[in-house]
């Protein structure tokens, strides 16, 4: 797999597909995978990532995907969310609920035009969630903005090769005149990839696991984790939505620095 830093000419439909990958999360239906390789084929798309899936590539997901196979056999499977977004610099998640993660919410068709007028050269996740469940939230923490799928309120709900479908034909069509347009060129260096971010989220977790910090409604372990988890999601929303550049985060990783490492003593300080 061509990694995302290596992708440098962003002026056909080619290279522009070539910085985006759909990832699927739990997917539980063969048939799906299928539908969605289609969906993907049809708009241009190829980079699949599976998390943890349920189902398998069997001959039931090749059959449905027919000319579409190729994208099966290509794809990458992963243990977590994560792992999949490791080299990722911009990640959208999709959901059919409103969410209580103060995150920017766009319809699909605003969010293939940002997406198809992005300049950057890195790689951007847009994230699918299991069948029956949607994504968690703890999964969505992981984005920066959520795609929402105007439908029917009655009855809201598509299957999974659907909402593909319409994210990617949304893309397509939003491509066509993002391509001809003059736009800066944006070097993928510029911004944080997930994977940054987990080192730096990491860090801090553990230093704060040294203070009182996760204490605050007992002192079980169960208690202490529970808000750890509740806790660094929320930190995770708020920091991935500004969507910092490298420089940014290390400015966080400088201060975390400095208020953990031992102070020197200064000149002419009274001893």
């Amino acid at each position: 797999m061509t990694s995302s830093s290596a992708i440098h000419n962003v002026s056909s439909p080619d290279a522009r597909a070539d910085r985006i990958q759909i990832v699927l999360c739990g997917t539980s239906h063969t048939g799906n995978l299928g539908a969605v390789a289609r969906a993907m084929k049809n708009m241009g798309l190829h980079r699949l990532v599976l998390v943890s899936p349920k189902a398998t590539i069997d001959d039931q997901a090749l059959a449905t995907a027919k000319h579409a196979a190729d994208i099966l056999n290509t794809a990458r499977q992963v243990d977590n969310l994560p792992a999949a977004l490791a080299d990722s610099v911009e990640v959208w998640a999709t959901t059919a609920r409103p969410r209580d993660l103060h995150l920017p919410v766009l319809s699909a068709r605003d969010a293939a035009e940002i997406i198809a007028a992005t300049p950057t050269t890195g790689m951007i996740s847009i994230v699918f969630g299991a069948e029956r469940t949607g994504l968690t939230n703890q999964e969505i923490s992981w984005a920066q903005r959520i795609i929402e799928i105007p439908a029917n309120p009655d009855y809201p709900v598509l299957n999974l090769g659907q909402a593909v479908q319409i994210v990617a034909y949304e893309w397509r069509m939003a491509l066509e005149t993002a391509i001809s347009a003059p736009r800066p060129d944006i070097d993928s260096d510029d911004l944080a990839t997930t994977a940054e971010w987990i080192g730096f989220e990491q860090r801090l977790t553990e230093l704060l696991d040294r203070t009182s910090f996760f204490h605050r409604t007992g002192s079980a372990e169960k208690d202490i984790a529970a808000n750890r988890e509740r806790l660094m999601a929320r930190l995770r929303v708020l920091c991935r939505r500004a969507n910092p550049t490298r420089n940014e985060l290390a400015v966080m990783q400088g201060i975390v620095r400095a208020l953990t490492e031992p102070t020197a003593p200064q000149p002419g300080a009274n001893t």
